[in-house]
């Protein structure tokens, strides 16, 4: 028998001695296997069990000592039907493995978006600490500043706009409409270094009711008209994207 026949059978040396030993005699017990083959008995007969197992050899468990025969060509041939049901077996196995993988490359390249939710006794602590945070995403996105801002937001948080305004970095700029008030107005004549800070008044947006930021990837919507404030912080590139592209083309059009 071709050696290099039973190696394409993924077999291991020790299965090609122990098949080849028992196919030229036609049949061997353990203990003349494992002379014929050159190895211990008990190795011999483990061999020849796993071989048993591929379908190659056949074991006369009636006779005494037990006798290892060669299995018939046309056994052979019906192992050709089992490698092919487990070849069909794998390919669905390894199928539902590249879908899993998708799924999960997906997920990492698409996150979930975060929400978070901030109280009145809390927001001014957040907007001092989350400021730096914006910061670094706008000028990793694009640094400027889009949405609508209610004037009552300047008329209770006019000291954080201006202190911020002071630290942030010089490549930021922001364009917010807004809806004309005499808070605004006297905001800006109020404070120096707020060259960047660019507002239009939005002669439709009377009907307006609160604050929405666009700043990198993140949403930001603020209540201040009603007790108790609050704000909502969403982080998703995908819908930050798009409302950037909202107001973008609304400060165009004011």
């Amino acid at each position: 028998m071709d050696e290099k026949l039973l190696a394409a059978l993924d077999l291991n040396p020790s299965e090609i001695a122990v098949y080849t030993a028992v196919l030229e005699s036609g049949g061997l017990p353990p203990a003349q296997l494992a002379k014929v083959a050159g190895m211990k008995r008990t190795t011999a007969y483990s061999v020849a069990g796993s071989l048993v197992e591929k379908g190659l050899l056949i074991e006369d468990a009636t006779k005494r000592p037990r006798v290892f025969t060669p299995s018939a060509p046309e056994q052979v041939l019906a192992l050709m039907d089992t490698e092919k049901k487990r070849v069909s077996e794998r390919e669905g196995v390894l199928t539902n493995l590249a879908n899993e993988l998708s799924k999960r490359s997906a997920a990492q390249s698409y996150p979930v978006p975060t929400v978070r939710f901030i109280p009145e006794d809390k927001l001014d602590g957040f907007l001092r600490q989350q400021a730096p945070l914006w910061d670094t995403n706008m000028l990793e996105t694009e640094p400027t500043w889009w949405g609508f801002q209610d004037h009552t937001f300047v008329e209770r948080y006019g000291t954080w706009i201006a202190s911020y305004w002071e630290q942030a970095p010089k490549e930021i700029d922001l364009k917010l409409l807004s809806n004309r008030a005499p808070a605004e107005v006297a905001f800006a004549n109020s404070y120096e270094n707020l060259e960047r800070r660019n507002i239009k008044y939005w002669g439709e947006a009377t009907g307006f009711l609160s604050t929405t930021w666009v700043i990198g990837d993140y949403i930001v919507m603020i209540n201040t008209r009603t007790k108790p404030f609050y704000l909502v912080e969403i982080h998703d590139k995908l819908m930050a994207h798009d409302q950037r592209e909202v107001f973008r083309n609304l400060w165009d059009m004011v």
